[in-house]
């Protein structure tokens, strides 16, 4: 656009900035407004205010609206590649006019740098006057705004086009703007910018709705597993669509592995369901063989239609021939419902283990995990047990170094009536026998006595359990994934550990690393376990300064994931209702600042006396928790079941693991 052009508009400017004459003749309706309010605030038009965020909060700025950035970019890039070279830049702010990207020629980016044009730099109209970023957000529509139209003095050499995003929910969340010397300006750049922010809210609602439909998918797989017989399904050409996992089990195939596949390869060249496919005669409660597993099911099949009437598939449902009555089985009340995507990380090392995992799922093998106290081994077992066919069976968490040795039989392999005294009415199902079909994870099982391991081999090497005061023994199919802090091959040398034991159970085995060998997620999991644990301790929107990651960085975090999520709760405790968690809310000592439970000098009389004060005094002190009691004293939780029961010791508490 030429100088002579726009002197109208230098007239109108000046007229308005020395004399409050408003010329509505020369300008436009929304500029003439801009500047109404531009003085209605007070702004200085000689000279705009200097507003711009520091670093931190600008990271903070882009967290917040990472999804809309990374939906953005692609657009913006190809916006600068039509502009690049003409001195013009491309720039996208939040709600707010803060700047987040600038993609642009060196040149403009350093002129534009000057007055605050750059990521951090504020261009609300209340932190720089008529600007089509500030304008476009007050007015909630496209805006341009071309050289003195600007309300300030040092942006006039500027030509900006600028449009609001909005969310799928019609929430104003950005603005995406071209700017540039007004020299240069180009007739058809507001054209172009629209249409980019057109297609960046297309995307933003094609998300939404994969989100949905993701949702929609899980919900619906989550009823199909709670059916009690199996589901397939396959389209018009044989492919399998849908499979639950009570059909994986009949079929003996991982549930993962059989989508996509024909259905000859699960049921064999017979399958009834081709059968429907081709004559289109449906059947009910027919008595068919899986040749694959040589066993016999009832199946009924249907076929599925599109809107025309047209057979797009069929569908079966498979019932073991089961003739037996039902058995009422044991409710087991143990959570198994962490995933392989619900464990956080982008390090090589958190990446490959998780590889790992998933390989080890496809099998029926045992695992052993190892890894240091609080790395997560649990998630993972859960994770392998969902990832597998066995998903939605039980899944029973023991941790073997809390098992007294004389409650080790009855508590794994159950008792009958009147088996010994105390015995329940009607006995009890041992834990494997809960288990039957699904997985036990075994923890801590380096500290599991050598008794109790030869039981355990004897169930691994044999499928079968005997409930204590029975004749009979019963088959059991389940898989172990045991876990270890310990280095097992130095316990089998010590012969604290049976060999034969460990190389059943080291047939997968795999490492968790520890929180200080994948450094670079400490801030991916800092920011997903606060916002966890905010929802748990029903707080609002969490703002995590960077002083507060510095710190989380710098430390060594010797009790891994477990004591960084401790960490961060007290830090969100400590922070009240103000919501900002800072460097000086992180406290890393846990040593007991309070009642110390040393004993009195005075009252020791011997050293058995000493040390069953100190016993006496910790379960005292902890209430009763053997766990806490142990981890004091320094000693494992068998030997302090022992020393308790060799002083007789009661303290009067009830005693907890």
């Amino acid at each position: 656009m030429s100088t002579h052009a726009l002197e109208p508009t230098q007239k109108a400017w000046r007229l308005y900035v020395e004399e409050d004459i408003l010329d509505l003749q020369q300008l436009r309706p929304e500029v003439a407004d801009s500047w109404q309010r531009c003085r209605n605030l007070k702004i200085d038009p000689s000279k705009a205010r200097e507003c711009v965020v520091n670093l931190p909060e600008l990271r903070e700025r882009l967290y917040r609206k990472q999804q809309m950035v990374k939906v953005a970019r692609p657009f913006m890039d190809n916006l600068y590649n039509f502009v690049k070279g003409s001195g013009f830049q491309v720039v996208l702010t939040d709600e707010h006019g803060y700047l987040l990207e600038v993609l642009g020629d060196n040149e403009i980016v350093s002129r534009t740098k000057q007055v605050l044009l750059c990521p951090g730099g504020i261009w609300s109209e209340a932190a720089q006057g008529t600007n089509a970023i500030g304008t476009a957000l007050v007015e909630r529509r496209p805006a341009q705004v071309y050289a003195w139209e600007h309300y300030c003095k040092q942006h006039h050499f500027l030509t900006c086009s600028a449009a609001p995003i909005f969310d799928p929910d019609g929430e104003l969340i950005g603005v995406l703007d071209i700017s540039g010397d007004y020299h240069v300006a180009n007739a058809h750049t507001l054209g172009m910018v629209v249409a980019a922010v057109n297609a960046v809210e297309n995307q933003l609602r094609l998300m939404r709705a994969t989100e949905k439909l993701y949702v929609a998918y899980r919900y619906s797989n989550a009823l199909l597993d709670n059916i009690s017989d199996g589901l397939i399904s396959i389209n018009n050409n044989g492919i399998i669509t849908e499979i639950n996992t009570k059909g994986a089990e009949i079929f003996a195939i991982n549930p993962v592995r059989a989508k996509g596949r024909h259905i000859e390869q699960i049921c064999g060249p017979h399958s009834p369901m081709l059968k429907v496919l081709s004559d289109g005669n449906e059947y009910v409660d027919r008595e068919i063989i899986i040749e694959k597993v040589g066993q016999k099911v009832y199946s009924s099949a249907s076929l599925i239609r599109d809107d025309a009437g047209g057979v797009i598939g069929v569908v079966a449902v498979f019932r073991k021939n089961d003739n037996r009555p039902p058995q009422k089985r044991p409710t087991v009340l143990y959570s198994h419902c962490y995933t392989l995507d619900d464990i956080i990380g982008e390090s090589p090392a958190i990446l490959s283990a998780k590889e790992w995992a998933a390989l080890a799922a496809e099998s029926s093998s045992t695992v052993l995990i190892n890894g240091e106290s609080g790395t997560g081994k649990e998630l993972f077992a859960q994770a392998i047990h969902n990832a597998s066919p066995r998903q939605g069976r039980q899944f029973i968490a023991l941790n073997c170094a809390a098992l007294q040795e004389s409650l080790v039989e009855s508590e794994l392999f159950g008792y009958e009536e009147g088996s010994f005294t105390g015995a329940k009415r009607g006995g009890q199902a041992g834990k494997f026998e809960i288990a039957d079909g699904g997985t036990v994870f075994l923890d801590e099982i380096g500290d599991m006595s050598l008794s109790a391991q030869a039981k355990l081999l004897r169930v691994l090497q044999e499928k079968k359990v005997s409930r204590i005061g029975s004749i009979s023994e019963k088959s059991v199919d389940i898989r172990i994934i045991a876990a270890t802090n310990k280095d097992l091959q130095s316990e089998v040398q010590a012969g604290n550990f049976r060999e034969d034991l460990y190389y059943r159970l080291n047939v997968l085995g795999m490492r968790i690393p520890a929180l200080r060998e994948r450094s670079e997620d400490l801030d991916l999991l800092t920011r997903h376990l606060v916002q966890k644990l905010a929802a748990k301790l029903s707080k609002g929107p969490v703002r995590i300064k960077e002083g507060f990651l510095e710190k989380i960085r710098s430390h060594n975090w010797p009790g891994n994931i477990r004591e960084l999520e401790n960490a961060l709760e007290r830090a969100l405790i400590r922070s009240g209702a103000h919501g900002v968690l800072s460097s000086d809310l992180l406290d890393f000592n846990l040593a007991p600042q309070t009642a110390s439970i040393e004993p009195k000098p005075s009252e020791i009389t011997s050293l058995r006396d000493a040390e069953k004060r100190l016993i006496c005094e910790a379960v005292d002190f902890y209430d009763g928790n053997i766990r806490k009691a142990s981890a004091k004293l320094g000693i494992g939780r068998n030997t302090l079941y022992r020393k308790l029961e060799e002083y007789n010791i009661c303290c009067g508490r009830e005693l907890r693991r």
